[in-house]
């Protein structure tokens, strides 16, 4: 398994790559709030009712502090203080964004905040010590005598801190108690760390990175990776495959081979996966061949499920195969589930003969990063016109681009490898060449 990394001019992207296919995906804007943004707000109003605060951020951005979320309520637990109580208005306070908001709705926000690191997770008010889930109880039993931390501090023991060194399990810890201490005197609002950075700690096991940017290799190899930075014109060559992989996952059909799909359907509520055999079977072949199929689709839905972020309430429609074959195909999806690194409960089949699962969730979905009330999404936008710019960059000076223009990011229009001529639009890159050649073509359009 390797990490490939590619930095535009406002967006952060990371693939997982393994055996040649992309498993993983992650992208964001590098001027958005994101699950794990760190940042300092100030209380604006209080809602008695809701039980919780309305924050801003200094960037002018609303926010949303519950009162299950706020170190007073750490602090009393079991009692739960009111929200006048945990937090006054006009007060400037450090959160940590949990949820993403969708137009209405804030960013939900907490005070009992997080930092990662590759063995450990740090609590600065957590209050108590946990352990990955794959940690047996002799391991937990031996790493809890490693660490002597404050009554109101907190650890996670992830599950390569079984094959740590005591003097690097303090080290970390030493690490991210000195972070937050630098992030209690910022004022300002901080990404918790590069996106590479982040998922690289998520992943323990992965020890190999393909990156461009060289604070990303610096910091990958003080973490023990081996870490590739070619020095190249243009794009990394496998961030096209990248590209094409993701373009494919924004598909309600996936094929399998055979000619049997996947419809995936995802809504507010739940995702919908329906299995289809797309030909003709005789009834004599009917069952053998309908439970090959589903076992090839069991396959693939685990896959798809992590590629693209699909989370919640999972329903799937296998095929009428028999009652072996739906018992190897549960038994196919736990198998995948315990290898995936978020936790995923498989039920196995209703009466109806639907398989019912869940995923926890982590941020939104591919699909519902990249569509905003039906139209393409500002990071989409980006996602399809910035690597496109970066390649032409590499013969051309100029180039004329239709956009949204209300859309576009500051960081695009101020370290963009063109000169960009701007057309309000549908996105898409019109016309490339010399800064003469674009602003004749603008005159004549």
């Amino acid at each position: 398994m390797k990490w490939i990394s590619e930095q535009t001019p406002s967006l952060e992207r990371v693939a997982l790559v393994e055996g040649g296919r992309v498993v993983e995906y992650h992208e964001r804007m590098r001027d958005e709030l994101r699950v794990g943004t760190l940042l300092h707000a100030k209380v604006d109003r209080l809602h008695p009712t809701l039980e919780a605060a309305f924050l801003i951020a200094t960037d002018g951005t609303p926010l949303y502090l519950p009162i299950n979320e706020t170190l007073e309520t750490l602090r009393r637990y079991p009692e739960v203080p009111t929200i006048g109580q945990a937090v006054q208005v006009g007060q400037t306070v450090l959160v940590q964004v949990v949820k993403e908001g969708a137009a209405p709705k804030q960013h939900k926000v907490t005070q009992n905040i997080t930092y990662g690191g590759r063995f450990l997770v740090y609590f600065p008010y957590g209050r108590r010590v946990r352990f990955s889930r794959k940690l047996d109880l002799v391991v937990q039993q031996q790493l809890a005598k490693v660490i002597p931390v404050a009554e109101e501090e907190g650890i996670l023991y992830r599950t390569e801190a079984a094959q740590a060194d005591d003097g690097v399990l303090m080290a970390e810890l030493k690490q991210l108690r000195a972070r937050h201490q630098h992030m209690l005197q910022q004022t300002t609002l901080e990404q918790d760390e590069p996106l590479i950075i982040q998922e690289a700690k998520r992943l323990g096991h992965v020890t190999e990175a393909l990156v461009t940017n060289r604070m990303e290799k610096e910091r990958l190899e003080q973490m023990g990776f081996q870490v590739e930075r070619p020095v190249i014109k243009g794009r990394l060559p496998i961030m096209e495959q990248v590209d094409r992989t993701i373009e494919k996952a924004l598909d309600r059909v996936v094929w399998l081979d055979g000619g049997a799909y996947l419809l995936i359907e995802e809504v507010e509520t739940m995702t919908v996966i329906d299995v289809n055999s797309g030909k003709t079977v005789s009834v004599k072949e009917q069952k053998r061949t309908f439970d090959q199929i589903n076992e090839a689709a069991a396959v693939e839905i685990m896959r798809q499920l992590r590629l693209r972020n699909i989370s919640g309430m999972i329903a799937v429609d296998f095929l009428r195969g028999s009652s072996k074959g739906q018992t190897r195909v549960t038994q196919l999806l736990k198998e995948r589930a315990a290898h995936e690194s978020k936790q995923i409960e498989v039920y196995g089949f209703t009466k109806m003969g639907l398989c019912e699962l869940t995923r926890q969730r982590h941020g939104k979905s591919l699909f519902e990063r990249s569509r905003d009330h039906g139209q393409l999404s500002r990071i989409a936008i980006h996602r399809q016109l910035e690597p496109r710019l970066i390649e032409l960059a590499t013969h051309a000076e100029a180039a004329v681009v239709r956009a949204p223009l209300a859309l576009l990011s500051p960081l695009l229009l101020a370290e963009s490898p063109l000169e960009l001529l701007l057309i309000e639009g549908e996105p898409g890159i019109l016309f490339t060449g010399t800064k003469a050649d674009c602003d004749d073509f603008v005159k004549r359009h």
